[in-house]
């Protein structure tokens, strides 16, 4: 990515502008009749609503495994297809997320149309444009934050519901 770009795309995020991403959906099978998805993907600033929806998502991805998927200049990653397999289902939500982005669920068929139209890279590609347009350093400052100060797996989130759950019980013989 040159500078020029680089700048392009800084200056499109900072005025909220949507960034659009050519795409071609060849295999149209998927795609009801009256629905046309275009010739682009276009991926506005992700709104605080969608935020909250895609947070959980990202906080099940690795940290090492988040920075491999970041596109660096000039870097291509090997690893991608390997982190495909790993968290497939899960980025193609938060693209589908990301592209959506709004309250409602993303429609079913666009999800189809995706997966039926294209490859690794990409879901690669539309990865970084959904974590780009929510910025970066900040995500991964707010995942370090969370994975330090909340329990993020199921079984400690039952256990601390089981004990506060004691607590309340021990309360109420108390008084």
């Amino acid at each position: 990515m040159s500078i020029k770009n680089l700048f392009q795309q800084e200056s499109e995020s900072v005025t909220e502008q949507p960034v659009k991403i050519p795409f071609d959906f060849t295999n149209r099978d998927s795609i009801p009749k009256g629905k046309d998805p275009g010739d682009c993907i276009v991926i506005k600033p992700i709104t605080v609503r969608t935020w909250f929806r895609i947070r959980p998502l990202l906080l099940e991805i690795e940290k090492e495994d988040i920075d491999k998927m970041i596109v660096k200049d000039g870097e291509l990653n090997a690893d991608f297809p390997e982190l495909m397999n790993k968290y497939g289902g899960l980025l193609l939500d938060v693209v589908c997320l990301g592209i959506h982005n709004k309250p409602s669920d993303p429609p079913a068929w666009f999800k189809n149309a995706l997966i039926d139209n294209t490859t690794w890279e990409d879901i690669r590609i539309l990865f970084n444009a959904i974590i780009y347009r929510i910025g970066y350093h900040p995500f991964c400052t707010s995942i370090t934050m969370l994975r330090n100060v909340s329990p993020l797996r199921e079984t400690e989130i039952i256990a601390a519901r089981k004990n506060l759950q004691s607590w309340k019980d021990i309360t109420k013989v108390d008084s």
